[in-house]
């Protein structure tokens, strides 16, 4: 009585385990999904050197990418600040006012903490815009404008009050190429920034 019941169990074993390798087979894996997010974000900051603030917006995108354990970030970024003070051979009844716009293309890796807190920095290279207006008393105005090389490093903490944004803060040093008029001098800067994203 019990040998037959035996063999009927044992029968059913490999019947049992061909069924459900035929079953996890025939399942197809779950679709690749892009995991790319993109973002738009602003920041405003203080130039120290310069003592100017400085203004910018960048639009990019989180990859998926990783570098060690740090997750990389591409965008580009645009930019607008003031200088007053750094033409050197005006006479004296001269006045110059230099905008300066930064356009650069940039990497950042994050790393992210506990608590929504994550750390970052990256840098970028790219060109500015420089256009400066020199006044004199009598009334006679010199428009100028070049286009120079521009890098630059930065690093900082953010906090991520969402999944789609994000708040963050740091230090900035930024290269500018001297511009060939007026024996105007640029340099670097070091700045203090702080700014937000939106992720979409």
């Amino acid at each position: 009585m019990k040998t037959p019941l035996m063999l009927s169990l044992l029968l059913a074993v490999p019947a049992l385990a061909g069924t459900s390798q035929v079953m996890t087979e025939s399942t197809p894996p779950p679709p690749m999904q892009d995991t790319w997010s993109w973002f738009a974000g602003a920041t405003g900051g203080y130039l120290f050197e310069a003592d100017e603030d400085i203004y910018t917006l960048q639009l990019g995108g989180k990859s998926p990418w990783s570098v060690a354990g740090w997750s990389v970030s591409l965008f580009a970024e645009a930019g607008w600040t003031e200088n007053h003070d750094d033409f050197s051979n005006l006479p004296g009844d001269e006045d110059g006012d230099m905008d300066i716009i930064p356009l650069t293309f940039n990497v950042q890796l994050d790393k992210a903490l506990s608590g929504g807190w994550s750390l970052y920095a990256g840098g970028g290279l790219g060109v500015s815009y420089v256009d400066a207006e020199i006044d004199d008393l009598s009334g006679d105005d010199d428009s100028v404008d070049d286009w120079v090389f521009t890098g630059q490093l930065f690093a900082g903490v953010a906090y991520h009050v969402s999944e789609s944004f994000a708040i963050f803060g740091g230090g900035r040093w930024i290269y500018f190429d001297d511009p060939d008029f007026r024996d105007a001098e640029l340099g670097d800067d070091w700045m203090l920034e702080g700014g937000v994203r939106f992720f979409f």
